[in-house]
């Protein structure tokens, strides 16, 4: 997001300004659509604002979903390794 959506983002002049598609791209993703709905309710009183609404609570609503279901992943299982002596120990990075 951050070596992508910046710099297509458009914030710092205008999304309209940037060459093709990426003007357009940069506005799908949530650096953009930020910048776009500042600028809209600063600018022009929330006109426009809908369209970059509507792209941060989708983004918010698959980071949610993404969240929620890392969460009904069932826990990994302890890595057991054996130690040069031959007794088993807990692998580094295990809990």
């Amino acid at each position: 997001m951050m070596l992508v959506g910046n710099p297509l983002s458009g914030a710092a002049t205008a999304p309209e300004m940037l060459p093709g598609w990426s003007g357009v791209v940069g506005r799908l993703l949530p650096s953009g659509a930020g910048g776009q709905l500042l600028r809209s309710t600063a600018f022009f009183d929330g006109r426009g604002a809908t369209h970059s609404v509507v792209v941060l609570v989708a983004w918010l609503t698959i980071g949610v979903v993404l969240c929620l279901a890392g969460g009904l992943r069932p826990p990994r299982a302890a890595t057991v390794a054996a130690s040069p002596r031959g007794k088993r120990v807990r692998a580094a990075g295990a809990s």
